[in-house]
């Protein structure tokens, strides 16, 4: 038992494990976090509290990442990052357990021509990372079953 606990505890020092489901962060630990290598199709899915075809899109994305081996994904909330129980309240009260990312940019509009240099900041939006580290990425909702072609496609 003492062993287990050891190794728990191991595991949360490390980070293998997240504690709170939700994560505050800067563009720059953002950008490392995605170009960490990974062997997993890393979906990265941009979302907001208050953009309804973002919330239509979340329940679809978490069940068909969980049932897609070598897939994960985060969702990333643009809401104002001085508020972060809204966001941690939404997420609660809808169920997610996908990790939350809460992008904590004073400019929004500096980071969003970093990651994408066309992307106008309209969301719902969605960046693939294949295994590679190739980039793909899309604006707009995505259904259900084009989610399914374009995790298959990237795989």
């Amino acid at each position: 038992m003492l062993l287990k606990l050891k190794v728990l505890l191991l595991f949360l020092s490390l980070g293998f494990i997240e504690t709170d489901p939700m994560i505050t962060m800067g563009f720059e630990d953002f950008k490392s976090k995605i170009e960490t290598p990974s062997d997993d199709l890393r979906i990265y899915n941009f979302w907001a509290t208050w953009c309804a075809p973002c919330i239509d899109e979340m329940p679809y994305f978490e069940s068909t990442v969980k049932n897609t081996k070598g897939t994960s994904l985060v969702f990333v909330s643009l809401d104002d990052d001085r508020r972060p129980e809204r966001v941690k309240a939404f997420v609660e009260k809808k169920g997610f357990s996908s990790p939350i990312w809460l992008l904590s940019e004073k400019e929004q509009k500096d980071w969003k021509q970093k990651l994408k240099k066309d992307w106008s900041g309209a969301i719902p939006a969605t960046l693939f990372v294949t295994a590679e580290g190739k980039r793909h990425f899309h604006t707009g909702q995505i259904s259900q079953e084009k989610l399914k072609g374009l995790i298959e496609t990237f795989r």
